[in-house]
């Protein structure tokens, strides 16, 4: 670590590298207090004094200052998505970085050598993870195998057309609403196909890769942790890819001429409905392109999450289902923590792909088809249970978190 004092020139170089480091950290997928704590380790560790912060989803603002020194600068944000592969690296840097072993050049160059980096899951392994968990979201919500194979194929298609939309540099909502009239679209030609009897569960599955849980529970979390801005910032992005969504299916519905009802059976016993909730997150762990020594892991987080909700209601029925929620996001917090220890890696790694499975999308999806078949009464009260739903799933990661949190971990948050 430098102890010197620093020029102009020098600060300015310094707050360069940090607020790449938070650039590339907001670009995929941390959360704003993760971001602020990266610009700062790595200012503080190139010889700042100090940092001052401030970090929404679209930029980063950042005062550096060293003795009678300061600059400022601004970053825009252009580009979000979940590359949890790039956090994870990023945070390592950073400890490297407070180790005083690399220089600001070095620094920089790692950096730029992380934001290039491929994925470390192919674009093929990645479709096939997708519509691997989304036929296991269908099997979870009751349906048989040709509901799952439906699910399946729809969502690994809407996968492979988002991935080739995105080398194109599509924006997100026009995409999202390419995506889902395509998953919709096969959802629901295969759903008659093979002659299903409830349609609108394996349609419900096929979409459920664009359903914006990660915003969803985020935008809550941060409302949590009084950063108002980023949660209804993240929020209102939730609540337009959640309409774009709606018009893409509405659009399938009226092109089809179909009148669609949701009808969800008996779930799977406890233990079957576990495994599956294993296999679907390890499909989002892939999507979400985690370090491949955190897949296993993330796949324990989201098991044991499922698990705790479902038992919660069994051995408790007169439990809320957002009580039941609440307790799910506490334990996988809760194991995320010294997994996160062990392997020193942030504990976003795991929550993120953890909490996908407990996302409500049944009831999202519902709340779509309600308020697009103008049964605005339905609709607005299936919209209030998924949003106390989400809330208690954040409340609980939130709680988590703040009891579990050790400023002497080696990894950040």
């Amino acid at each position: 670590m430098e102890t010197r004092t620093l020029s102009s020139q020098e600060l300015g170089e310094v707050l360069a590298v940090a607020l790449r480091a938070g650039q590339i950290m907001l670009e995929n997928g941390a959360n704003m207090a993760r971001v602020e704590e990266a610009v700062t380790r790595f200012g503080t560790a190139l010889g700042a004094e100090r940092l001052d912060v401030f970090a929404t989803p679209t930029g980063i603002v950042t005062t550096a200052l060293a003795h009678d020194l300061h600059r400022t600068r601004i970053v825009r944000v252009v580009k979000t998505g979940i590359d949890l592969n790039r956090v994870a690296a990023v945070n390592a840097l950073a400890e490297r970085a407070g180790s005083g072993e690399l220089s600001r050049a070095q620094l920089h160059d790692e950096l730029e050598r992380i934001a290039r980096a491929p994925r470390r899951f192919g674009d093929a392994l990645t479709v096939l993870a997708v519509g691997a968990a989304c036929a296991c979201f269908a099997l979870l919500f009751g349906g048989d195998a040709a509901d799952a194979g439906v699910a399946g194929v729809a969502a690994a298609a809407a996968q492979a057309l988002r991935e080739v939309l995105g080398r194109l540099q599509m924006g997100r909502l026009a995409s999202t609403f390419l995506v889902t009239v395509l998953a919709a679209g096969l959802g629901l030609v295969g759903a008659r196909g093979v002659g299903t009897p409830a349609p609108g569960l394996s349609l419900a599955a096929s979409v459920l890769l664009l359903v914006p849980g990660v915003l969803m529970v985020s935008s809550v979390a941060d409302l949590f942790r009084g950063d108002t801005l980023s949660g209804m910032a993240r929020a209102a992005s939730a609540t337009l890819i959640i309409a774009t969504v709606g018009a893409g299916l509405f659009t399938v519905l009226l092109a089809s001429g179909v009148d669609l009802a949701l009808a969800t059976r008996e779930p799977p016993p406890l233990w079957l409905a576990t495994l599956l909730a294993l296999a679907a997150t390890t499909g989002f762990a892939v999507l979400f392109d985690v370090p491949r020594r955190a897949l296993l892991p993330c796949a324990l987080v989201g098991a044991v999450g499922y698990a705790v909700r479902g038992s919660s209601v069994l051995l408790a029925p007169s439990l809320p289902p957002e009580g039941a929620m609440f307790l799910a996001g506490f334990a996988i917090v809760l194991l995320s923590e010294p997994i996160s220890y062990a392997l020193r890696m942030p504990t976003s790694i795991f929550v993120i792909p953890g909490f996908i499975p407990l996302v409500p999308g049944v009831l999202a999806f519902r709340t779509v088809l309600e308020l697009a078949a103008q049964d605005y009464t339905a609709g607005t009260a299936t919209l209030v249970q998924t949003s106390l739903r989400v809330s208690a799933l954040a409340a609980g990661i939130g709680t988590s978190q703040a009891l579990t949190r050790r400023k002497w971990w080696p990894v950040t948050r």
